[in-house]
């Protein structure tokens, strides 16, 4: 099974689970599917299946596996921590290196989650090792991006690397990999200031995510968002962004995930100038953290706890929740809450009077953005530098430093903010120019600020109305799974129906047959609602004529056709409308589409049968009872529908290539006839003659039994030609062709070789058997009477037989010269038969020619006159 499951397979699982035909490795496949997707009732499912599924088997393995993983995810690191390791022990003693991978990639979710940076590098790095032995590319793939993916933060120096890596191990459809890749892209892409690239990103991730049940890479997908744009100053979408991924952790029940997404709200709350909200939601983001002081999400939190306290004037509590903030960030090397930490204490430091431990701090600060390539925050630390330096001329030398580095980053709210802080220093110190130069950059910054704060609204309405679509998708496919869970709960009221419904679409789509079509139809609707009348109306070629066949009691119908523009048809009109009808009629009125001479109807329901947005047909279903068709019998007709619809295609596209096939056979056996016949006297000609005597030659080469080849040739044939013309020719040609055709043994073959010359291959037959037949024939052309213009010809011909050289069994000739040795042997003795006169039989016996016929008496006629 795969590391995530795609929605299509759990769904599948979740209808066949709903119908008990669940196989126990298929349960535990629906566990593992929901393991993120629905964390209680994938353990409930792993809890029952534990008892029915073998110990230290793959399927307990796993099972161990799904719980472990939502232990980890609920923060119970210990149940986690056991279930891990009786899942790789079972692993290990099954050989079974994908699992022990899928177990050490888990891990690495955990060690995460607890903080612990050297056992997650650890962790993935021995998934990586298992899954090249299993020679699994595509978990290989998710197991190097997962290290791409915890290097942003845990190592930013390596991550780029590590990008490069996973992008050159990850195969085309590594579709989870590529998700963990572009996500930490987005990541890397964040911290270096190019926020609105990264929500770009992000927002391409949303669908898939949610496709393949990656819940946990979700949420981090909307805090990041939260982020990108709190950072271009989109208040509202950073605030609905921060919501959804709270709404969504509560929803999981993940206390982690409740605590980071809350942590992010109250950063967010600070960053917009509401500090009292953002004191509010951190506290309680650290109570729900608190349950992992080793996570990384809890550093950060600290940190953005610490510089609210600091805002809300609580001085000492900020001096120890800064203290938290660095001690924890660096413990698990997350650098930017180390970072929020310094600044925080540096400004409670000059507050409290300490400005030498302040401007240490604040210089702590800015190495720990320089060294960590947190270059959007450099600015800021020379800002706090600035702040804490008590002497105004180090004060305005230090906002120059933050001025260079927001200008590099190109962050013109803080370039404007550190003029306006510069010029004001500059006064301080007696620099007047100087600070009347800054007062007017001032002015020429706001402008470019301006157009910079232009473009972030810009690019927050455009990622509003992305948001906006996409939830307007979610909700189209929310309103898709509430129909869907209707129509199945619709179906659940009887299993019946639901299995004469499977049988029914399968015996529909397998026949190739309409009117058997129908008898399925007929013999099975009984049993799921009153059906007096059924009728299939199939679409002709042209598209406007209904062809109907139709059962009325069980009685067939006459086939009868309806026009798709018939006003008074209501099988026209829902084939024109494209829309399920429903007609109920009243009672003592005959309604106008009804036909003579069959029952009147009192429900009738017509659907459209399509297929990829093509009408085929209409499907009508009828009743004498009065509202006979209710929401679940249209239900029913409408997936019916469904499936007579595939079987009109069906039969249509067999017909055709049937059709199709049948006329490529003729093709092809014309082609056939055309290479190996002759046109004119339609007996095989030289090619196929030719090819008959090779493969004769190979049998009496095998078995060694005798082989004779006679050949023949119309006797002054020219003068038939000459006198009478060539159609006269044709037809003595095909005379004598129909003649040796007739009189030939069965296995022997009559060949025309060209001209007026034809050929026999006589297998099993000597040289003297080969000229008794030879003198037959010659007779019966002898006695063949033709006539052209109504005058008789007299046509004779001449023969000569050979028989294949003995020479052939010993191998002293070749095939081909074996071949050769006779043909020309056959050809002497037709020269002696031509020699002595015609109409005669000739045979080469042992090198030696001789007559098998007598020569004709002087005056015999033997040619055409």
């Amino acid at each position: 099974m795969d590391f995530f499951t795609e929605d299509q397979r759990l769904n599948e699982l979740e209808s066949r689970s709903g119908s008990g035909n669940l196989a126990i490795a298929q349960r535990v496949e629906l566990a593992w599917a929901l393991r993120q997707r629905d964390g209680q009732r994938a353990r409930q499912l792993a809890d029952e299946l534990s008892a029915e599924v073998a110990v230290a088997s793959l399927e307990s393995a796993r099972l161990d596996l799904v719980l472990a993983e939502v232990a980890a995810l609920a923060a119970e690191f210990d149940s986690a921590a056991h279930h891990l390791a009786e899942a790789r022990r079972v692993y290990e003693q099954l050989g079974d290196a994908t699992g022990l991978g899928d177990a050490y990639l888990l891990a690495t979710l955990l060690h995460t989650l607890q903080g612990d940076v050297a056992a997650s590098f650890s962790s993935v790095n021995l998934a990586a090792k298992a899954y090249r032995l299993a020679e699994d590319p595509i978990r290989l793939a998710l197991a190097v991006a997962w290290t791409a993916y915890i290097s942003v933060h845990a190592a930013p120096e390596q991550a780029n690397q590590r990008l490069g890596e996973a992008r050159e191990v990850n195969p085309e459809n590594g579709v989870a990999a590529t998700l963990i890749i572009d996500l930490t892209e987005a990541q890397l892409l964040f911290v270096a200031g190019r926020e609105l690239q990264a929500a770009n990103l992000l927002m391409a991730l949303i669908e898939t995510a949610e496709r393949h049940g990656m819940a946990y890479f979700r949420l981090r997908i909307s805090i990041s968002l939260a982020a990108a744009s709190a950072n271009v100053e989109d208040y509202d979408g950073a605030s609905a962004w921060g919501e959804q991924a709270l709404a969504f952790a509560r929803r999981s029940g993940w206390p982690l995930a409740i605590g980071d997404a809350l942590a992010l709200l109250g950063g967010i709350a600070r960053e917009f100038g509401d500090a009292e909200r953002a004191l509010s939601l951190l506290e309680e983001a650290t109570r729900w953290l608190a349950v992992a002081p080793q996570f990384r999400g809890n550093a950060v939190a600290q940190g953005y706890l610490a510089n609210a306290e600091l805002a809300c004037g609580h001085i000492e509590r900020a001096e120890r929740s800064a203290a938290k903030a660095i001690a924890l960030g660096e413990a698990v090397s997350a650098w930017s809450a180390v970072f929020d930490g310094q600044i925080a204490q540096a400004r409670v430091l000059a507050k409290q009077g300490r400005h030498p431990e302040a401007r240490a701090m604040a210089k702590a600060a800015l190495d720990t953005a320089s060294q960590r390539n947190l270059n959007a925050w450099i600015p800021e630390a020379w800002r706090a530098i600035a702040d804490v330096s008590g002497d105004p001329q180090a004060s305005l030398d230090a906002l120059q430093h933050a001025l260079d580095a927001a200008r590099a980053t190109h962050d013109y709210r803080a370039e404007l903010g550190l003029l306006s802080a510069m010029s004001q220093a500059a006064e301080k110190a007696g620099d007047l120019p100087r600070a009347l130069s800054l007062a007017r950059a001032v002015g020429q910054v706001t402008v470019a600020s301006e157009q910079q704060r232009q473009k972030n609204r810009i690019a927050a309405l455009e990622m509003h109305y992305r948001t906006e679509l996409q939830q307007q998708a979610a909700a189209h496919q929310q309103q898709l799974v509430e129909m869907e869970a209707l129509r199945a709960k619709e179906l659940q009221t009887s299993m019946q129906v639901l299995e004469n419904l499977g049988r029914i679409g399968r015996e529909i789509t397998a026949s190739l047959d309409l009117g058997s079509v129908l008898h399925t139809l007929v013999a099975h609707l009984g049993k799921l609602t009153p059906a007096n009348y059924v009728g299939l109306l199939v679409l002709d070629e042209s598209g406007e004529m209904l062809i109907r066949r139709a059962v009325e009691e069980g009685r067939p119908l006459p086939e009868r056709r309806v026009a798709v523009s018939d006003p008074n048809s209501n099988a026209a009109r829902c084939a024109r409308e494209r829309r399920e009808i429903v007609i109920t009629s009243t009672p003592g009125k005959t309604s106008a589409s009804h036909i003579p001479g069959t029952r009147e109807m009192r429900t009738a329901w017509f659907g459209p049968m399509v297929v990829n947005n093509e009408l085929v047909g209409v499907l009508s279903i009828q009743s004498t009872q009065e509202n006979a068709y209710g929401a679940r019998e249209q239900l029913i007709f409408r997936t019916l529908t469904a499936y007579v619809a595939v079987a009109v295609v069906n039969a249509r596209s067999y017909t055709r290539l049937r059709e199709q096939h049948a006329r490529l056979q003729d093709v092809e056996a014309e082609m056939r006839k055309l290479a190996t016949t002759d046109a004119l006297t339609g007996i095989p000609n030289r090619r196929h003659f030719l090819a008959a005597l090779t493969a004769e030659v190979q049998r009496s080469r095998r078995n060694g039994r005798p082989l004779a080849v006679v050949m023949a040739d119309i006797d002054h044939f020219k003068r038939i030609n000459d006198r009478h013309g060539h159609p006269a020719g044709d037809m003595v040609l095909v005379q004598i062709a129909r003649v040796l055709d007739l009189n030939r043994r069965g296995s022997d073959i009559v060949g025309r070789l060209g001209g007026e010359e034809f050929a026999l291959l006589l297998p099993e037959t000597d040289t003297h058997q080969a000229a008794e037949v030879a003198d037959r024939m010659r007779q019966r052309i002898e006695q063949e009477t033709m006539v052209w213009e109504e005058k008789p010809l007299k046509v004779t011909m001449s023969f000569g037989c050979a028989e294949l050289p003995s020479e052939l069994s010993d191998g002293s000739l070749s095939e081909a010269a074996s071949i050769e040795a006779v043909l020309q042997a056959a050809d002497e003795a037709l020269y002696e038969a031509k020699r002595a006169g015609r109409n005669l039989v000739a045979m080469l016996d042992h090198g030696r020619c001789s007559l098998f016929t007598q020569a004709p008496r002087s005056g015999d006629t033997v040619t055409a006159p």
